[in-house]
């Protein structure tokens, strides 16, 4: 595997779980399993997205993360609980442990590095990592998770000025000023996140927020169950589909429920409902409705949401909604300009940092990611169609430039989201680590030992952006 992260980690465990046996190596620049980007936070104010009774890495059960946080976190866990990050980070490497000290440790490897290209031989695969050093392999798979933004490209702020943080991901907060201005581009779940954590760090200045909408992500709250009204004979353009949602939200209201109940209904049916769409009506629902439809289906704790509105209401943050236009760096603070979306009105706000918070570049194109260029240089993937991520079959397996898929190359999580939209969360990331696994192990070789044990024949590198410091073949 390419990726530690939860896509990676959890598809090691269902590998092994499945085959003990089986020769298994996690590439991650990170040295601890499981964490990735999602997990590895320091502040335990980044609360999950979802509550705990539907966080279990487990398809096949559904109580298992329950369980585990009721014994080695609290007592007091329950289902409707959004718990840190770092606790759901600890939870998944357990289950790692749990696989490897059960017996299917002895060919497993964990290797922090970063891997740079593939090469592909007559009969294997060869991981090339940054220290120089090889592994060789019989199947990869792409983990990779999110990258980072985007660059701004903002005329007058160079993107290597201090007063810029590109990546909210790796970046320190504590040496903001305290009682400083600080201006966030971008609304979505990563803005909230730098609001949570400049908090924490004790800031006290002011936040202004600007996204081309101005739109933040809703707040959790308790539900009940919506019959499934999507169905084979439903609209297929997000015209209809638009239609349709508001009208069962018009009726969920009237029975004394409300949207959620809605758009927690489609949860089970968004990818067969986003692949059911023409390839022009997928195009404009990222054209316009992808926004709105983040806003509600993404959700944040309702004890988040309460931080938030908390400094909104006392003056401390302040949400934007227009275009960046341009900046003026000068020796001790930046000047941002901006475009005012209802009223067209050019604004200027003054601040000590601007912090990238668009969220994940997708477009494999523009990731300027050694991994990704090599795959694409050589024909072994290329862009789906939406340049959303990586083309890949239904299995998971990646399509070469011809659109041939790979015997060898298969993907998870977030770079197939051209091919099934929902792709991100762990309710759908459990469901593809299993069906995954299911899929590889049926398909790898075997072969017949000495002693007469048929055993697989092959390594799995569960690849993310990483490094190895063996170039012996992993068998």
């Amino acid at each position: 595997m390419i990726g530690g992260g939860f896509s990676g980690t959890m598809l090691a465990v269902n590998l092994l779980r499945r085959v003990p046996s089986l020769s298994v190596a996690v590439v991650d620049k990170g040295p601890v399993p499981s964490r990735g980007v999602a997990y590895s936070t320091k502040y335990d104010c980044h609360l999950l997205n979802v509550p705990a009774g539907n966080m279990s890495a487990l398809p096949d059960d559904p109580d298992d993360f329950l369980r585990w946080a009721r014994k080695n976190y609290s007592p007091s866990v329950q289902a409707t609980s959004f718990l840190p990050r770092p606790v759901y980070g600890r939870y998944v490497a357990s289950r790692l442990e749990e696989v490897t000290s059960a017996g299917g440790g002895e060919n497993f490897r964990w290797i922090q590095g970063e891997v740079t290209s593939l090469e592909r031989d007559p009969s294997q695969m060869r991981v090339q990592l940054k220290d120089g050093s090889t592994l060789a392999t019989t199947a990869v798979v792409l983990a990779v998770g999110n990258f980072p933004p985007a660059s701004l490209n903002v005329p007058g702020l160079s993107q290597d000025s201090r007063r810029y943080i590109a990546s909210p991901w790796s970046a320190a907060f504590d040496d903001i000023p305290k009682n400083g201005n600080v201006l966030l581009i971008g609304s979505g779940l990563t803005s909230v996140d730098v609001v949570m954590a400049l908090k924490t760090e004790g800031f006290a200045g002011h936040i202004d927020i600007l996204s081309r909408r101005g739109l933040m992500p809703r707040i959790h709250a308790e539900t009940n169950p919506w019959p499934q009204f999507w169905n084979e004979q439903s609209p297929r353009t997000i015209r209809g589909l638009l239609r349709l949602v508001r009208a069962q939200v018009r009726e969920a209201n009237n029975n004394g429920g409300g949207w959620r109940d809605v758009i927690d209904g489609l949860r089970p049916v968004t990818q067969q409902i986003w692949q059911s769409l023409p390839l022009n009506e997928r195009k404009r629902f990222l054209r316009h409705a992808r926004p709105y439809w983040e806003v509600h289906r993404h959700r944040i704790a309702a004890e988040i949401g309460d931080a938030i509105a908390q400094l909104v209401a006392t003056g401390k943050l302040t949400v934007h909604a227009g275009r960046l236009t341009n900046c003026r760096e000068f020796s001790d603070h930046v000047e941002v300009g901006w475009r005012d979306r209802r009223t067209r009105a050019e604004r200027l706000v003054r601040v000590d940092r601007v912090i990238n918070c668009t969220g994940p570049e997708a477009d494999c194109r523009h990731m300027n990611d050694p991994l990704i260029n090599s795959l694409l240089a050589q024909g072994l993937a290329r862009p789906d169609r939406l340049s959303l991520g990586l083309d890949v079959d239904s299995g998971g397996a990646l399509l070469d430039a011809r659109g041939a898929p790979s015997q060898s190359l298969y993907a998870i999580g977030s770079i197939r989201k051209g091919s099934l939209w929902e792709s991100i969360a762990v309710p759908e990331l459990r469901v593809q680590a299993s069906q995954l696994a299911e899929h590889v192990v049926k398909t790898l070789p075997r072969a017949r030992t000495r002693d007469g044990v048929v055993r697989e024949t092959v390594s799995l590198e569960l690849a993310a952006t990483a490094d190895v410091t063996s170039d012996e073949p992993v068998i």
